[in-house]
């Protein structure tokens, strides 16, 4: 092989793998209260600046779609409610690229008794942004997030102790 074929084969291969390290996604899930936490059962939205109707319609379908009960939202800077089991608030980045995509979610998940933050999830786009299912990326990162949460929940500890 030529020293010129070469040097466009390695620019080739640098070119490929540099699309699909752009391509790709970044998806982070975050625990922040460890130890035992109360078991969630129901959930209120807390608005946020800027939250967008369609993202607040895939939050209230993720929420719903594992098993919570969500009760009607809180106002901008509720950090406690005696009503519920946790808050949850979301920031969604949207861009424009021919028609409005996302670039970026983040969903938190407070404790509603005490305003802990127990759990946090980031979803990012990649620079070379794909036109990606907000639905389903809302979807994901909220059950991601309750999976874990449900792992450090009380009533999984004492089932785990005591053998059932």
């Amino acid at each position: 092989m030529s020293g010129l074929s070469m040097n466009i084969s390695r620019l080739a291969i640098v070119a490929v793998f540099s699309t699909l390290v752009a391509c790709s996604t970044t998806q982070e899930v975050h625990v922040a209260k460890y130890g035992p936490i109360q078991q969630i059962t129901a959930v209120s939205q807390v608005a946020d600046a800027g939250n967008s109707t369609s993202a607040d319609t895939h939050l209230h379908a993720a929420l719903v779609q594992e098993g919570l009960n969500v009760k009607a939202s809180l106002p901008q800077g509720t950090r406690r409610s005696s009503d519920v089991d946790a808050l949850v608030s979301y920031v969604d980045v949207w861009r424009w690229d021919l028609v409005m995509y996302l670039q970026s979610l983040s969903v938190r998940i407070f404790d509603a008794q005490t305003g802990d933050l127990l759990i946090s999830g980031q979803w990012k786009d990649s620079p070379l942004h794909g036109f990606r299912n907000a639905e389903e990326i809302m979807k994901g990162l909220v059950s991601e997030m309750m999976v874990k949460l449900r792992a450090r929940s009380e009533p999984a500890k004492t089932a785990q102790a005591t053998g059932n």
